[in-house]
């Protein structure tokens, strides 16, 4: 598979392209496959197959003499030092380490003080957010969607539309809004459980091997495809999403005018949460490769730039959405409803400055 091939290419990149490494290598390549199909007819995931094979058979000097290609090894290196595992060096440093740059021992820089990552950690991580990935997205739609059975049941009890006085219709709403948003904080609780044992991984706190690099660029590569797919629906569910509250705010002229726009702001809200239901489920291997690929420093924050697709959206939605509250509020006279435009609002461009922040990330990826 591509991922166990680019693992090959980093592994063997160091030594000269011969016809007997070449061949050494497409031997060991059919080794890894072959490992790699046991693994999954035993019941492993993808990720753990990967980790294992990589594993087993990622030390090219501890499988250089049953490859028989240990003089071909020591002829590269031009040392007996051919006999050590074989790292990449990191994005920058002379090829060779600090011995090869003339650099006295006593000059060379220390151990890093955080251990470096593995194989296994590194898909241990990733199956751990594959399997969480469904819960996140759940409780952040739930997040979303908390408030809409309170707006909605309030407006219906002040406009008659349903048997309700306002005060048990409000309670009502209230307690429906602390059940969602408590399914959601356990829902994000247990997925932050299953996390636990990849702390370090969370926050940083390791040293990026070649390996785990190669990896964690490969895992997303192979699913950056459903992950853009999945951006373009849900940015435009969240371009739409305003349309049911516009035609009701606008259009509708009946006595039972604002539980009309209550039920554009639930549709709003719901619109929104199915946009994230659709984005977030497919964005963790993106995820796992942005924590496990660190290649320098944070990059600018997107809200700071002003040439990002989040700082040009935010340059003219809060004119606007503020131009519609006026105008609802002055020709319709609706200064007692018009005011749940801010928290929906604040909401929606919540969704796009995330949706929008997702595609920065993968321009930015493509340089």
């Amino acid at each position: 598979m591509n991922i166990i091939m680019s693992y090959l290419n980093t592994m063997f990149s160091a030594y000269p392209q011969t016809p007997r490494l070449l061949e050494a290598k497409a031997e060991l390549h059919g080794m890894m496959e072959d490992a790699y199909t046991s693994l999954i007819a035993e019941g492993r995931s993808e990720n753990e197959a990967v980790g294992q094979v990589i594993s087993d058979f990622g030390n090219l000097a501890e499988v250089a003499p049953e490859l028989g290609i240990t003089s071909e090894l020591g002829i590269a290196a031009g040392s007996p030092a051919a006999a050590a595992p074989t790292v990449a060096p990191a994005a920058g440093a002379p090829a060779g380490g600090a011995a090869a740059a003339g650099i006295p021992a006593a000059a060379r820089p220390t151990q890093p003080a955080d251990p470096p990552v593995t194989i296994a950690e590194a898909s241990g991580y990733a199956d751990a957010h594959e399997r969480t990935r469904y819960r996140t997205a759940i409780a952040i739609a739930l997040f979303v969607i908390s408030p809409a059975k309170l707006i909605w049941l309030t407006s219906a009890a002040s406009e008659g539309v349903i048997p309700l006085a306002s005060g048990p219709a409000t309670l009502i709403g209230v307690f429906a809004l602390l059940l969602l948003v408590a399914v959601g904080v356990m829902l994000l609780i247990s997925s932050a459980r299953e996390l636990t044992p990849f702390n370090r991984l969370e926050s940083g706190r390791f040293t990026p091997t070649a390996e785990v690099t190669a990896w964690s660029r490969e895992l997303a590569q192979r699913h950056e495809r459903s992950r853009i797919r999945a951006l373009q629906i849900a940015v435009l569910l969240w371009i739409l999403s305003p349309a049911p509250l516009l035609t009701a705010a606008l259009l509708n002229d009946s006595p039972t005018k604002g539980t009309w726009v209550a039920s554009g702001v639930v549709a709003l809200l719901l619109v929104v949460a199915i946009g994230l239901l659709v984005l977030l489920p497919t964005a963790w291997a993106h995820t796992v490769a942005e924590k496990l690929d660190r290649r320098g420093p944070a990059p600018q924050a997107e809200d700071d730039d002003p040439h990002s697709i989040v700082g040009v959206i935010a340059s003219f939605y809060w004119p606007l959405l503020t131009a519609i509250y006026l105008g609802w509020s002055f020709i319709g006279d609706a200064w007692g409803q018009s005011w749940v435009l801010w928290p929906i609002g604040a909401v929606l461009f919540g969704a796009i400055a995330a949706g929008g922040g997702a595609w920065e990330s993968y321009r930015r990826a493509r340089r």
